[in-house]
């Protein structure tokens, strides 16, 4: 990965899920530690790339869904059998206080996502010629400017290693390996916001590409 058009940062923790803050342009990061059975938050501020530790915690069983304004929203999974048996709850950072809610707010969207190509669309079969690939699953696929992105999976060993392509003005500007071994397809590989790409590649490392 060509480290002067995308900065990266490691985690030490594998990241299981994040939420986009576009007020404070923060990514929160969801860390689970399987050996432990912890789970942790760390806020990444996407100019300087800082990653900042929270004090807050998760029950193993829970879920960030989003965040406002330093206020993260989570599910809690009252019944690991029964995921429909759940609750809703908010985390006040300042405070660190925790309050339940009945439903989540209505949570605007923050960035742009691309477009899921179902295995053996029009639209696959387009993208599989143009990259001259035999594609084994679906793949993801967004215009952006003058940029193409393109999230695509081809067999390796037992599983299946997923790629992430930009091309720009019409040429090639980087492929990256983003994952190695993977059971099979797993949709949101990259976002949009304002103008930058993000990514996380190899599950703990988050990468951002600006325009």
């Amino acid at each position: 990965m060509s480290q002067n058009i995308i900065k990266h940062v490691r985690t030490d923790k594998q990241i299981s899920g994040s939420a986009l803050d576009g007020s404070t342009k923060s990514l929160f990061l969801e860390l689970r530690d399987e050996r432990t059975q912890s789970v942790s938050i760390s806020k990444l501020d996407l100019e300087s790339m800082r990653l900042d530790k929270k004090e807050t915690k998760l029950e193993w069983w829970s879920k960030l869904v989003g965040a406002k304004e330093n206020c993260l929203f989570c599910v809690a999974y009252l019944d690991q059998k029964d995921p429909t048996n759940h609750v809703f709850f908010t985390i006040e950072l300042s405070s660190n206080q925790k309050k339940k809610l009945d439903q989540l707010p209505e949570l605007e969207v923050m960035g742009a996502v691309p477009e899921i190509y179902e295995h053996g669309s029009e639209y696959y079969k387009t993208v599989a010629e143009f990259l001259a690939l035999d594609l084994p699953l679906s793949c993801e696929y967004m215009e952006w400017n003058d940029k193409i992105i393109i999230s695509y999976y081809l067999r390796s060993g037992n599983g299946f290693a997923r790629y992430l392509l930009l091309i720009k003005g019409g040429e090639k500007q980087w492929k990256i390996v983003q994952d190695e071994q993977m059971k099979g397809f797993s949709p949101g590989s990259f976002f949009v916001f304002e103008d930058k790409l993000i990514f996380i590649k190899d599950g703990n490392e988050v990468c951002v590409y600006t325009d």
